[in-house]
């Protein structure tokens, strides 16, 4: 598995986010310096778990609603492309898609979406994960909030501990920016 996490920062106009390098599916780790983060057309979707996901919204980037003004219209972009490539498995019903992860808008506000797609937004300034490690960078944000008054500074440092005390999430610390533009700042590991 993997974690994202993500905070806005108004004071500096960008959304910070963050992630660990690798992903695994059991005891199985991916390459280094997995990507977890895409951004397209003004929007931001970090995503969670092993397979193909990141491809399946690459090769059908096309379909991505150009003019998209609310996440649900994401979500049904991300269910069409994960459909296309066979992600998830129906249960009792409900097609479960394999991983959460989160969505951004260029204009700060982040949403949480879990493997059904159930969709909740964070609270705007407020450090939020999915994924494997979320409760430990939780946790760990919420008690460096005092001590750490920088959003970027509690992304790296939460994302940090989250690697280093969680088994399920490999790899090395990346921190991004994601600015009013829509523009994700380039993968590069942190140190």
């Amino acid at each position: 598995m993997s974690i994202v996490a993500a905070i806005n920062d108004v004071e500096e106009n960008t959304v910070w986010v963050g992630s660990n390098g690798r992903a695994t599916l059991g005891s199985l780790r991916a390459p280094s310096i997995d990507q977890k983060w895409k951004a397209m057309n003004g929007w931001l979707v970090g995503i969670t778990g092993s397979g193909p996901k990141l491809e399946a919204l690459d090769a059908h980037a096309n379909e991505f609603p150009d003019t998209a003004e609310h996440p649900f219209e994401i979500l049904k972009y991300m269910k069409s492309a994960y459909d296309a490539f066979d992600i998830g498995d129906t249960d009792d019903g409900l097609k479960r898609y394999c991983g959460s992860g989160m969505l951004v808008s260029k204009t700060g506000r982040i949403w949480d979406f879990d493997n059904s797609f159930c969709l909740t937004e964070v609270e705007s300034g407020a450090f939020w994960a999915q994924g494997s490690g979320m409760d430990i960078a939780i946790g760990a944000a919420a008690a460096l909030t005092d001590f750490v008054p920088s959003p970027r500074e509690r992304v790296r440092r939460a994302i940090q501990i989250a690697i280093e005390k969680d088994v399920d999430c490999p790899g090395e610390l990346i921190v991004q920016s994601f600015d009013r533009n829509g523009v994700l700042s380039p993968l590069e590991a942190s140190v």
